[in-house]
């Protein structure tokens, strides 16, 4: 499967920039997201957004000569207040919009993922500006209830994803994940 680095994600991104009339927001998730805002060096195989792709982006994707994958994840769970820490990109894009989740956001939807790409991407990440374990903890226990699947699973995926981050005494803070209040 072919794969795209930060600059290729980068120029595309760029093309489709190009073919928009009018200021349109675009937020990607996964992979490209940690390219592009966190230091992560391994290439993507797409680019992945939360929420649906607007019709206008689709159009000028399909016209530029760089073609990347752009579509909805299948499988995304973010915590449950990311969408009030979002980051703007701060990218020389004249109508093209771009935000990615907060960066211990971001660790955390791959880490409930537990794809081992996933986890090297986390570590790229890391190793690029070091995540905050008590940041981590929080967010994993009091937003990360609505989480699809097997809770026990959950918690030992980021058990060990802390666990390479930071060493086995920072697995112990961590419990099961609770619904979140509203």
């Amino acid at each position: 499967m072919k794969t795209f680095g930060r600059d290729q994600v980068l120029e595309f991104l760029a093309e489709i920039d190009e073919l928009l009339d009018e200021p349109v927001p675009l937020e990607i998730i996964g992979g490209a997201a940690a390219l592009l805002a966190y230091g992560a060096r391994s290439p993507t195989k797409d680019i992945d957004t939360f929420v649906g792709v607007d019709e206008r982006i689709q159009r000028a994707a399909s016209l530029a000569a760089h073609k990347i994958p752009l579509d909805r994840a299948t499988v995304a769970d973010p915590p449950y207040k990311y969408q009030d820490r979002r980051q703007r990109l701060d990218l020389p894009f004249r109508n093209l919009v771009v935000w990615v989740p907060e960066r211990h956001d971001l660790l955390l939807m791959k880490a409930v993922r537990a794809a081992r790409h996933d986890e090297e991407v986390i570590q790229e990440m890391h190793q690029a500006e070091p995540f905050d374990l008590e940041t981590i903890v929080a967010r994993y226990n009091e937003e990360m209830g609505q989480a699809i699947g097997d809770h026990k699973i959950l918690d030992q995926q980021i058990q060990l994803v802390v666990e390479k981050l930071f060493g086995s005494k920072s697995v112990r803070r961590f419990g099961k994940a609770t619904k979140p209040s509203k």
